[in-house]
């Protein structure tokens, strides 16, 4: 069964924006006009900043380190967190502008700009187009004669997708074909054999001599040997990794022994690679496919074929902008399914119900209190070195890659964890000011602090509960909270009441489930 539009509204806004309706967003979608609302959300700026965090995890792009580091760029160990951000999202900047501008998608492989900010430019040679845009990340060209290649121009996506002087680009073209088409070629059936001679030079002659290694290094060393302007001879001198070298272009051919070519195709120059990309039928196929497995939240089955087939004509016929994509995906059957059906059996159902992915609790818990879990210049739940973001179902770009959501101990503790503190953060906030600034609790009153048998708490509790839910309680939910509100009025006064109340909301499965 579909979601009602309230639920619905709620689903869709965290997806589009990382957050929850606001009370007079529901009371619109109530009254129908939840088609409004998404073309409102579709234009809002928090929808380019929530798209950048979808691409860098589905990319696995931030990893916390990187093969170089700040001191080689001058600056301090402590500045690894902004360091590693500022690089690491270059891409992911780059494909939420290209989607929020509703240029054709083709652009993420032939823009010949990028997204930059401050400490960026501080890295690698490029100039804003307009130092006055007042935005974090604003418009570049790069200054070294790179070409126009979109993302697969830019320094931070090589930075993450590192080679050693000795892989020739392999792991970058292996990166282009996995996130582009796909296609990754580690997933090949490929049975090997041993190769007897561990020497560098019988490794590098039996890419292409062995059958077993052809299968992959036919189509992935020219693919490499184009990329060779991106080659660094120290992989781990910082600004030769960032900066783009024209002169080495033609050592592919003679390094690799392949001249450049995108399967099968001649490259005469890097700069053909993204119109070769943007028409390869596997390039608009997989961009279905990834979107639709984002807002489903479940990878795509056989059995969706002719449903991404539509999405797909959608896409091509709307000129490939990716809002139309998204618009198309927010429609389907499958995104919007609600309840099982009575009939339904765990074998003949989907999904239905949603989780929150670890920086949408970020984004979530952070509009409602204005708590944001950081410490020493790391986000607590888009971290590992130091963080939670693969114990709260994140991805951390090396050993696991795709999101984890299904409840677990880990997750639900750091749930609990970030319920409490944000709990904390806002209710202090909010018993300090007046109605009118308050954040969360008490926007309805002139004075938060309630006895158990003050008349109004009930309808104060229903109104936080909604914000947070998108719901109202239900009579036995709210004489629950009711009860637990006196509880903890009874040992800490009001901002007790008050904490326990929110941070049993905010921790709530429906809570961070939509």
């Amino acid at each position: 069964m579909p979601l009602d539009d309230v639920r619905l509204a709620r689903r869709i806004s965290l997806d589009l924006r990382g957050v929850t309706p606001t009370l007079d967003e529901l009371d619109r979608a109530t009254d129908g006009e939840l088609d409004t609302l998404v073309s409102e959300w579709l234009v809002d700026s928090r929808h380019e900043a929530h798209l950048a965090d979808v691409f860098a995890e589905a990319w696995a792009l931030r990893a916390d380190e990187l093969r170089v580091g700040p001191t080689e760029f001058g600056f301090e160990d402590g500045d690894l967190p902004w360091f590693t951000r500022a690089l690491e999202d270059e891409p992911a900047r780059l494909m939420a502008r290209v989607a929020t501008d509703d240029r054709p998608w083709s652009d993420v492989v032939r823009a010949n700009t990028t997204l930059a900010n401050a400490e960026l430019a501080a890295l690698v040679p490029l100039e804003f187009l307009d130092p006055t845009d007042p935005a974090e990340w604003k418009e570049a060209r790069y200054t070294d004669g790179r070409p126009a290649l979109g993302i697969l121009a830019t320094s931070g996506l090589w930075a993450r997708f590192a080679t050693t002087r000795f892989n020739y680009n392999r792991t970058r073209a292996a990166t282009i074909s996995r996130e582009l088409l796909c296609t990754d070629l580690l997933e090949r059936p490929v049975s090997f054999v041993a190769i007897t001679d561990p020497a560098p030079d019988a490794l590098e002659a039996a890419t292409r001599t062995v059958p077993s290694c052809v299968a992959c290094h036919a189509g992935l060393d020219p693919l490499a040997s184009s990329l060779f302007g991106f080659w660094p001879y120290d992989d781990k001198d910082g600004p030769e990794l960032l900066t783009y070298h024209p002169e080495r272009e033609p050592l592919g051919a003679a390094l690799l022994e392949a001249e450049p070519a995108w399967f099968g195709t001649p490259i005469a120059g890097v700069e053909q690679l993204g119109a070769l990309i943007a028409a390869d039928p596997r390039f608009t196929a997989c961009t279905v496919h990834r979107a639709a497995r984002w807002l489903w939240q479940r990878e795509p089955e056989p059995a969706d074929l002719p449903v991404l087939a539509r999405l797909e004509g959608e896409f091509v016929s709307g000129g490939e902008r990716y809002a139309t994509l998204v618009t198309a995906l927010l429609d389907s059957e499958e995104y919007r399914a609600g309840d099982y059906l009575a009939e339904a059996t765990d074998v003949a159902v989907g999904q239905t119900l949603h989780s929150m992915s670890a920086p949408m609790l970020a984004s979530f818990v952070e509009e409602l209190t204005g708590f944001r879990w950081e410490w020493e210049g790391w986000q607590q739940l888009d971290a590992d070195v130091s963080g939670y973001r693969v114990l709260a179902g994140g991805v951390d770009g090396a050993t696991v890659r795709r999101p984890a959501l299904d409840p677990s101990v880990s997750r639900t503790l750091v749930i609990k964890r970030l319920s409490q503190a944000a709990a904390e953060t806002v209710v202090l906030h909010d018993l300090a000011t007046t109605a009118v600034e308050r954040r969360l609790v008490g926007r309805s009153v002139a004075d938060m602090a309630m006895p158990p048998d003050d008349a109004a708490l009930a309808v104060e509790i229903g109104t936080v509960h909604r914000r947070v839910l998108g719901t109202a309680p239900d009579s036995e939910r709210l004489d629950a909270l009711l009860g637990l509100y006196g509880e903890a009025w009874a040992l800490g006064g009001a901002e007790a009441a008050w904490r326990t109340v929110v941070a049993a909301l905010l921790r709530d499965p429906e809570a961070w489930t939509y």
